[in-house]
């Protein structure tokens, strides 16, 4: 009888994020609507949606056509691409418990302020039933945490649209369509494309209806004013387990092209 293959730190790390992705792929693979979001969802006007859902279009696309340089400056990246560097120089030369638990600290910086101020920023507008005008700032608070968190594993900003358009929609997909999403992350992980040439409008059109389903129910009640701010706070409970998930996923991306390049 051999001896047990003692676990490396690397070992240690994968494990860690794939039992946090488990716990997330089963909160929300089997969730299912409320009566009060099945109501909604059934009294709430076409219209409506589809005003969501162009909001957020025109949102992304403003971003991207126009640069991502201002949700950059504010996300401090400069400084999150030192950080970077010195923590892979460090994991290079020693790929330690320490060393590779420094990059997921620094992810779990960067978005720490985000949360509260984009419930904040939908608290207030819902005070005063305002719906719409908050979806470009709720937007880029959103790209500006993926995009925070793909930098503290060393991935740029400007290459990650698709990746981040993906993510953001995988994150508040529920039910089983979820796994089939998280399997195309895992998938672009390892092998660095995607199985077929994605097109940027038609992904954002996707992620644009995946954010205006899920933040439906929020918005109705946002356009009620006082009822609206409980509605507003729930712009951080969307971006929290956006920031979630994101964690999980670029650590695990970011551990899988570690390892295939060590071999």
């Amino acid at each position: 009888m051999g001896l047990l293959k003692k676990r490396t730190a690397w070992d240690k790390a994968y494990r860690k994020v794939w039992r946090q992705e488990e716990k997330f792929l089963r909160r929300y693979e089997g969730k299912e609507a409320t009566k009060l979001e099945r109501k909604i969802g059934e009294i709430a006007p076409e219209a409506l949606v589809e005003t969501l859902h162009s909001a957020f279009c025109k949102a992304f696309e403003v971003v991207f056509e126009k640069g991502t340089g201002p949700i950059l400056k504010a996300a401090g990246i400069e400084k999150r691409r030192i950080d970077y560097a010195k923590n892979a120089c460090a994991a290079d030369l020693k790929e330690d418990k320490k060393n590779l638990k420094a990059f997921s600290k620094a992810a779990g910086k960067a978005g720490a302020g985000n949360v509260l101020l984009s419930g904040a920023a939908g608290i207030g507008m819902g005070a005063f039933g305002v719906m719409l005008p908050d979806v470009p700032l709720f937007t880029a608070m959103l790209l500006k945490s993926v995009y925070e968190t793909a930098e503290s594993f060393g991935y740029r900003a400007e290459d990650e649209k698709i990746y981040a358009l993906r993510l953001i929609n995988a994150a508040l997909t529920d039910g089983p369509a979820l796994r089939r999403k998280n399997a195309w992350l895992d998938g672009y992980a390892r092998e660095g494309k995607w199985p077929a040439e994605p097109e940027l409008k038609e992904e954002i059109r996707r992620t644009a209806r995946a954010l205006s389903e899920a933040v439906l129910y929020c918005k109705v009640v946002q356009n009620i004013p006082v009822v609206g701010a409980v509605g507003g706070a729930a712009n951080g409970v969307v971006l929290g387990r956006v920031q979630r998930y994101a964690a999980i996923k670029y650590q695990k991306r970011f551990l899988i092209q570690r390892r295939l390049a060590s071999h």
